[in-house]
């Protein structure tokens, strides 16, 4: 896309905004936000006290290795999790309904792996019980922990989220995202 695709607008503020305001309504223990290219912009834009900013000098190798970095950051600060939720800065309908029925499966079930559902297959947001941060911290390659969650399938609860399958790559998937929003105030 060229340019910070999680800064560009939603409403009054950006789309990374929005959904740190939505995670940040869980009131989880913390937060680490792993920026990369775009470190200096976030740092302007985004400033919420619970939050830890991890900057990535490394964000080129991809996504797994933005995972364990964040996940590095993360124990370091709080050793003793019970869990740990991935979520991705481009998917702009992220919200906390739905990140509080993953929370809700993830105790209900018994399961070791919450995962959202759009398009016939899992993806982010997707939550781990600590009984897989070994695993997490040997994730490999750019597709992050989908081949882990695949692994695992029968510890996984997946939660419908029908508006996941769309983020923010392109000018298109942005112009797409607003036209749906659009709809939604008219309604």
């Amino acid at each position: 896309m060229g340019k910070a695709k999680m800064l560009l607008p939603y409403g009054e503020q950006t789309i990374l905004g929005h959904i740190v305001e939505e995670v940040t309504a869980l009131n989880p223990a913390i937060i680490c936000l792993v920026t990369g290219k775009y470190t200096t912009e976030i740092e302007a834009v985004i400033n919420v006290k619970t939050l830890e900013m991890v900057p990535f000098a490394n964000w080129q190798a991809g996504m797994s290795a933005s995972i364990q970095f964040g996940l590095t950051a993360l124990l370091e600060k709080e050793p003793n999790i019970d869990a740990v939720l991935f979520v991705v800065s481009d998917q702009p309908f992220l919200d906390r309904q739905l990140l509080f029925r993953m929370i809700d499966a993830f105790q209900q079930s018994g399961k070791g792996i919450v995962a959202a559902q759009y398009q016939q297959q899992f993806g982010t947001p997707v939550l781990f019980s600590n009984h897989y941060i070994p695993e997490i911290k040997l994730l490999e390659g750019d597709r992050g922990a989908k081949k882990l969650v695949a692994k695992q399938i029968e510890d996984v609860v997946l939660v419908d989220f029908p508006l996941g399958a769309l983020d923010i790559d392109t000018a298109e998937d942005y112009a797409k995202f607003q036209e749906l929003l659009n709809q939604q105030d008219a309604h």
